[in-house]
């Protein structure tokens, strides 16, 4: 019985490990001249964190205008003419955000991008998106005997529990970076399979077009050489009566 209660308790802190953190994927297609705005409803000293690629251009550029807005509509994020980029800011604001995606500067070229949201509440990367790994001895009981002197067990025992949680809430964490990486590599291979499929059919079509210029150019030459040595040939006949 004290196994399964124990189960179930590890179970229940699992569950309320998780911090106050959400992170959503879209892909969507943004057509010339339009203007996508999206709204995530964010609370105030949590980190907002949006990655975005433009995956497609249809035969155009891959790039893409962005504004990142607060409730009051201060501008957090500006940039222009970008194929890629991510931003992780702070709020200040408790409210619903504005995401926006600019096409308007396109005529013809519609845009596909694929983008991620995340929020979270914890402050643990450094600058350059490295995740700095606390390494700690004393999770699972390895420690100085005397740190537990005095201690009744059951303060013991609430004691490996809380590190139990904090190591849960951690390997979380890094589980959740891991995989916003992978749907981030994920979105770059899909923008260079466009890319490489695009360059595919623009090189076949500029080769089919070559290549039936070149035969009605042969085919040209060999009847006006063949004119010129044929009596009865009508371009015979017509260069004749121009010269005339």
């Amino acid at each position: 019985m004290r196994p399964l209660v124990l189960f179930i308790f590890f179970v229940v802190l699992v569950v309320n490990s998780v911090v106050v953190a959400y992170s959503n994927e879209f892909t969507i297609t943004i057509e010339p001249g339009k203007e996508d705005c999206f709204y995530t409803p964010v609370a105030k000293n949590i980190y907002l964190e949006v990655d975005y690629q433009v995956i497609d251009g249809q035969q155009g550029e891959l790039d893409i205008d962005f504004h990142l807005t607060s409730p009051t509509g201060r501008r957090i994020v500006m940039e222009s003419r970008k194929s890629d980029s991510t931003h992780r800011t702070k709020t200040f604001e408790d409210g619903d955000h504005k995401i926006c995606f600019d096409n308007t500067f396109s005529i013809f070229s519609a845009k596909t991008v694929f983008f991620e949201i995340s929020t979270d509440n914890d402050d643990d990367d450094d600058d350059n998106g490295e995740i700095k790994i606390e390494k700690k001895n004393d999770v699972w009981g390895d420690t100085d005997q005397a740190f537990y002197a005095g201690l009744r067990p059951e303060e013991i025992y609430d004691i490996h529990v809380q590190d139990i949680k904090d190591t849960v809430a951690m390997v979380r964490g890094k589980l959740t970076r891991a995989q916003e990486f992978q749907d981030q590599i994920r979105a770059f291979e899909a923008r260079d399979r466009n890319t490489a499929e695009g360059n595919f059919t623009r090189v076949n079509f500029w080769s089919m077009i070559h290549l039936v210029t070149l035969l009605i150019t042969g085919i040209v030459q060999v009847i006006m050489v063949r004119s010129l040595f044929d009596e009865k040939s009508t371009l015979r006949r017509l260069w004749k009566q121009g010269k005339m």
